[in-house]
């Protein structure tokens, strides 16, 4: 095994009746090299509790988190799914992406398409750097046509320590704070109002002592079908 071996600690979330793939390798040569050296699946409960773990054959281009989880998430309700990646940092020389389709089964609406959160490891003094006091993330929503309901899905990939999330929901020049805490492992959907004193929600942000898993959730109603699911986007100094 070489000695310059990396890790990336990345996290989505699967929530019942959704097809959901995820590319395990995007960046890949013609003669697919470009392999992980191992890769292990964890997935959790709201509240933190370990459900299900799955070691995965690098040797596959997709994982099916569908056909995996499907049974866990009817239990259960939404799960953070983990995936834990171990790869040679000269054959990745920046970090091995993942990046996911999810589409709800039997729906017109077209299939979303985004890069797996990424929040330790993979890119020194950028992703994880434990020598920042805080870490934020940002989304700023497009003009036009609104879904009807937004939140923030946000997971702690800590294994031991709790983590204190500030939620920041721009309308115009006001501001909307929300202050969530997340045990270890433990995940949240944080709503956010798509309007407040007759102005549209233009920007979300967060900021956490640890960097979390945070993606920003758009859905229709009645269903709750999603038609957003994007990840937030880091800060750096």
């Amino acid at each position: 095994m070489s000695s310059s071996l990396s890790a990336l600690l990345s996290a989505t979330f699967y929530e019942p009746d959704y097809e959901h793939l995820v590319e395990l390798v995007h960046q890949r040569d013609p003669e697919a090299r470009r392999r992980l050296l191992s890769l292990d699946l964890s997935v959790f409960g709201a509240d933190g509790k370990l459900l299900l773990e799955h070691p995965v054959d690098t040797r596959d281009e997709t994982l099916d988190l569908g056909a995996l989880l499907a049974h866990t998430a009817r239990q259960h309700g939404r799960v953070m799914a983990v995936f834990d990646a171990r790869y040679d940092a000269g054959v990745f020389p920046y970090r091995p992406h993942h990046y996911a389709y999810v589409h709800r089964k039997g729906s017109a609406t077209p299939a979303l398409y985004y890069a797996v959160s990424a929040a330790l490891g993979g890119v020194p003094d950028r992703i994880g750097d434990m020598s920042r006091l805080n870490n934020f993330d940002a989304y700023v929503f497009r003009r036009g046509p609104h879904a009807a309901r937004y939140s923030v899905m946000l997971g702690n990939l800590g294994r031991f320590a709790s983590a204190e999330a500030q939620v920041f929901a721009y309308y115009g020049a006001e501001r909307v704070e929300r202050t969530i805490a997340l045990g270890p492992r433990a995940h949240a959907e944080v709503a956010l109002a798509p309007e407040h004193g007759g102005q549209l929600l233009t920007r979300v942000e967060t900021k956490s002592l640890f960097r979390l898993a945070g993606y920003v959730v758009g859905r229709r109603e009645p269903s709750g079908e999603l038609v957003l699911f994007d990840h937030l986007f880091t800060f750096f100094k």
